[in-house]
């Protein structure tokens, strides 16, 4: 009953505040509205409460005190159903409409009952009736309708409340995000939602445990909260993903300020569990109005930007803007050309030949995947692999590019044709496929073909999420006699461990390295440091982008074992590298003048 603590009372032991509660009475009689303001008035008196009674005889005088006192009250409002400016539920329903969260009991006459019942289904919290009106009986009635009130609040805030965090879930940031969004239409500024992201989160879960992943949340909510303004929301989304929602801005800046405030508070998390930990978020930003037409919308750009954060790297902070939305637009007519390309021969492989770092003989040639459109235009990897392992199309294109090998080399042994070993490039997501090793070797049986013509290349990033998985795979493709390459050595997480561990046969330098080698001493070191640990473990080295004579002979003098790019030859058809392997054979150097083209990048070709 209305016997609970009110906000600011006292607990035990102190003498209560007596409750304030504040009744409008609305009736046009004036005998029935001075009956109803005596029993209120006892009926609080019994119950140790103040009541103060606001009268008015009508639904226009009611409605004008509702809006004088604003959110100030009143905490219930007794209303009869025969008003003359109020034809039935009328009045109901302008009220409700008015302060749809005061608590409405309808007074009715003996004939009414049916109508009282009627009224409880269009929002009335109880009915009366007049004669039935006494100091207890009316006191009771006022005392259930707020309690009723408090517990649908209670239900209201934890339909709202993400129940680990305490901060707003999803479902009140959608809300909330609505308001935001017209209050900036209507005031000609600018709301924003930044989506938050907490960098490495499953492997501080995963080291620490789940209780220490479950405070690290709690920690990072709260600190959200201490940096944003009283008028914003924050959120939890779901997982390790945060939202806050910014209100009344006067330009794009604002936002992204708020962004490096909560970067900033969250990377000064530094211990959880008695354990030093380094904490990153990426944060995606997008701004109302620019572009988005709902909620869904602004959710949607936050996120892409909050993605595209992630992979700028950690504590990256990205803007959704026309930039991105052109890049998204791009990649999205990609995505759907490649949904209709993806089993048909749009996809193909060209060759790069890999020659011997002192003869310049080929030894072997990488092959580079291709997609030409209709339109005949090229698309190099860089572009649709990404979209591949995205949308789970990785696996099906990978063993389209190998069963193309696979008919380059049986094609050019039924026709005679020298043939070289032939790379392959292997994306993460189909190592770590238990069938990967499978499918492999059954498409090389399936053409007849020795296992040691392949290898495959791969990167660093393969063995970051399950080693093991990545390491089972491997084994059982080298154990038929294919070789595994690590590709772009250096520039991922270089883990001497993992050279010890895994079953490797060559490893490939970056590209970044050689073309810092010339005029660069700590370059040159590195890679001479490189190539010697790789020989002392029995592995060969190739080096990639080489695009000069002086490249040329520094990565010989260091003592790299193969090498690779323009310098020699660009990536060529398969067409073009069985005419150059019959015409001078495998092991005839293909490089006796520099190329003109070499100055070309070949990252665009990669």
């Amino acid at each position: 009953m209305i016997g609970l603590r009110m906000p600011g009372e006292m607990g035990p032991g102190a003498a209560p505040r007596r409750q304030q509660l504040s009744i409008l009475v609305i009736d046009d009689n004036p005998g029935d509205r001075r009956l109803a303001e005596m029993s209120l008035k006892v009926g609080a008196q019994d119950a140790g409460a103040d009541c103060d009674v606001l009268l008015a005889a009508c639904l226009a005088d009611g409605a004008a005190l509702l809006e004088t006192l604003a959110a100030g009250g009143p905490d219930a409002i007794l209303l009869d159903l025969g008003l003359p400016d109020a034809c039935g539920f009328a009045g109901l329903h302008k009220l409700k409409a008015l302060r749809p969260d005061v608590p409405v009991i309808i007074l009715t006459g003996l004939d009414e009952s049916a109508k009282a019942t009627t009224a409880l289904s269009s929002g009335a919290a109880d009915y009366l009736e007049k004669d039935d009106i006494r100091p207890r009986s009316l006191w009771r009635s006022v005392s259930y309708a707020l309690e009723r009130k408090k517990f649908q609040e209670e239900l209201m805030h934890l339909a709202r409340t993400d129940p680990l965090t305490s901060v707003k879930n999803r479902r009140a940031l959608i809300e909330g995000l609505e308001l935001s969004m017209d209050n900036a239409s209507r005031s000609k500024t600018f709301c924003a939602v930044l989506i938050i992201d907490i960098d490495n989160f499953k492997q501080i879960n995963d080291l620490l445990g789940h209780d220490a992943g479950d405070e690290l949340l709690v920690t990072v909510a709260q600190r959200i909260a201490s940096v944003v303004r009283r008028t914003d929301l924050v959120g939890r989304m779901g997982g390790d993903e945060f939202a806050v929602i910014a209100t009344n801005l006067p330009n794009a800046h604002g936002a992204l300020e708020l962004a490096e405030k909560i970067a900033g508070e969250i990377k000064s998390v530094a211990t959880l569990k008695g354990r030093r930990i380094e904490v990153g978020s990426s944060i995606g930003v997008a701004l109302y109005p620019s572009g988005a037409l709902s909620p869904g919308d602004m959710l949607t750009h936050a996120d892409l930007a909050m993605y595209k954060a992630k992979k700028q790297g950690s504590r990256a902070i990205c803007l959704y803007d026309d930039n991105l939305h052109r890049e998204l637009r791009q990649k999205l007519q990609l995505k759907r050309a490649m949904l209709r390309d993806i089993s048909t021969p749009s996809f193909y492989l060209d060759y790069q030949p890999i020659v011997d770092c002192r003869t310049h003989r080929i030894v072997s040639a990488e092959g580079l995947a291709r997609w030409r459109q209709r339109d005949n235009k090229v698309i190099m990897p860089g572009d649709f692999i990404p979209i591949a392992e995205e949308n789970g199309w990785i696996s099906d294109l990978g063993m389209q590019m190998i069963d193309q090998a696979c008919c380059f080399l049986a094609e050019s042994v039924a026709a005679g044709a020298p043939i070289v070993p032939i790379s392959i490039n292997v994306s993460p997501i189909q190592c770590r496929d238990s069938a990967f090793a499978g499918q492999f070797t059954a498409a090389i049986a399936r053409h007849g073909l020795n296992p040691e013509l392949f290898n495959i290349e791969i990167t660093e990033s393969t063995f970051m999420q399950n080693i093991d998985s990545a390491r089972r795979g491997l084994e059982a493709l080298m154990s038929v006699g294919i070789g595994i390459h690590i590709d772009d050595f250096g520039t991922g997480y270089s883990s001497l461990s993992m050279l010890r561990d895994l079953p490797l046969k060559h490893l490939k330098l970056d590209r970044s390295f050689v073309s810092r080698l010339t005029g660069d001493v700590g370059t040159q070191r590195i890679t001479e440091a490189v190539a010697d640990l790789a020989h002392k473990l029995n592995f060969k080295t190739v080096a990639e982008g080489v695009e000069t004579p002086e490249q040329v002979e520094l990565l010989t003098r260091i003592g790299v074992d193969y090498l690779q790019g323009y310098y020699f030859s660009p990536p060529v058809s398969a067409m073009r590298l069985r005419e150059e392997l019959m015409l001078f054979g495998p092991h005839d150097a293909i490089a006796a003048e520099p190329r003109r083209d070499v100055r070309r990048s070949r990252a665009a070709h990669h």
